[in-house]
This record gives structure tokens, sequence and C-alpha cells, in this order.
């Protein structure tokens, strides 16, 4: 991601006073996670899940320590990143909820993943997705713009199937229209979001065309209840 693009991300947390922040959505979730545990190291950074995160086999996550005892909360001190997830066979998973939420209290910032989307640059939400905690301060919800242009299938958008059933849609191609349609939907990419600020991060802005970069954004903006919307490109796509 573009440094300036974190500046600006930093600073609508800042503005929204957003230390307890879940992360959704698509194209990009891990590696948002990845660099503004990075941004804000100086405070110190949990990085945990509600649902699955990759595995730091398959991960270059920046931490110091990372405990597996999903009933054992970490210290997380000034210039240090913790990972704290529970191990499952082959990803990282979810840790007790109510240790959680007392960890978050203790200072600096905490980032969670809250839902998966197995590395696709769209999806749509599956019945119990996402998992948001009702005490975090802020949702940052990730969209890859790299998959505008390229089939709908299985293999550019997580749970095709079931975005079809809900919406009658019988797209060839990931649009535009294909955002909009997501940007709207109940069980789309503000799915339980209602109660929380949003920031949506269009994330691969370099994959794709200028023009159709400014299109997403007018669609993001377009949504009254997002407080910002960002376009940039960070390295990844989980």
């Amino acid at each position: 991601m573009a440094f300036s693009l974190f500046t600006e991300l930093g600073a609508c947390l800042d503005s929204l006073v957003a230390r307890r922040i879940a992360v959704t959505g698509s194209g990009g979730k891990t590696s948002i996670i990845i660099g503004l545990a990075d941004y804000f190291k100086e405070e110190g950074v949990l990085i945990t899940t509600t649902t699955k995160l990759a595995s730091p086999i398959d991960m270059d996550y920046p931490f110091d320590e990372i405990v597996t005892d999903p009933a054992c909360p970490p210290k997380v001190g000034r210039n240090r990143q913790v990972l704290w997830a529970a191990q499952g066979a082959d990803k990282l998973e979810s840790v007790d909820q109510v240790l959680l939420e007392e960890a978050s209290k203790a200072g600096g910032y905490t980032l969670i993943e809250a839902d998966g989307a197995r590395g696709r640059p769209f999806a749509f939400h599956n019945e119990g997705e996402p998992v948001i905690p009702p005490w975090v301060d802020c949702i940052i919800a990730v969209v890859g713009l790299g998959g505008i242009g390229k089939r709908l299938d299985e293999e550019t958008f997580h749970r095709e199937r079931e975005y079809r059933a809900a919406t009658g849609s019988t797209e060839s191609w990931i649009t535009l229209d294909t955002l909009d349609a997501l940007l709207n939907h109940p069980d789309g990419i503000l799915k339980g979001t209602a109660a929380h600020p949003v920031i949506l991060v269009y994330n691969q802005s370099d994959a794709t065309s200028d023009a159709i970069v400014a299109e997403a954004l007018r669609l993001g903006h377009a949504q009254k209840r997002i407080t910002a919307v960002l376009a940039g490109t960070c390295r990844g796509g989980l």
C-alpha cells in the first residue's frame, strides 16, 4: 500500500478515536492488518481474529510474539506487535471473545480479521458473517478492485453461487455493477456494519484504470453511512 494511503487511513482512525478495529471484506484484509500493525507499532498492536487468520507459515506477520492459547490474553506494550489466535489445523482461529474485549482495553491498537474470503478479490457474506464484536470502534471494509474485469466465478468471487442466488445475477464478468450490487445488498460489503463507523478501502487500485477507481469511489461516497472511502494498493490479496 502506498504510504500516502496509510497516512489517510491512520488519519481517519485517529479522527474517529478508533483503536479497536474490525477488518472485513475481500482482496486485502490480512495485508491491510499487516500494514496497520507496522504503522501503529510505536503504540503497541494486538493482531487477532474472530473467524480464521492465515497461518504465519503463509503470511509474514510483523509480530514480536505469538500466543496460541485462546484463554491466555497477551500483554501488549509500546513498540510491540503481538499475534494472538488459537492454533487450528491449517489456519489460526478465534480466541475467547470475553477475554479479547478485556485485552483490547489494555492500550494500543487491536486489529481483528472478522471474516474470510479465501484470497478472492470479491466476496458475499454467508449467514453468521462477518463476526464483528459489538465493542469495536470502527470497521474497515476492504474490496479488491483487481477483480473488476475478471470472470465472475469461484476463482475470483468467494461464495459466487450464494451471490447469484441472492441477487439473481447472470453476470459473466465482475463489473462496477457488481460492486454497486454488493454495496447495496444486505449480505454484501456493508453487512453487519450499521452500528459502527465504516472506512471503505479499495485495494489493488493499480490493477485497474483511473476511470474505474474514480467510479468506485463515487459509488462508495454514495453510501451515506460510510465515513470515508480510500483507494490504493497494498501487497498481497488475502
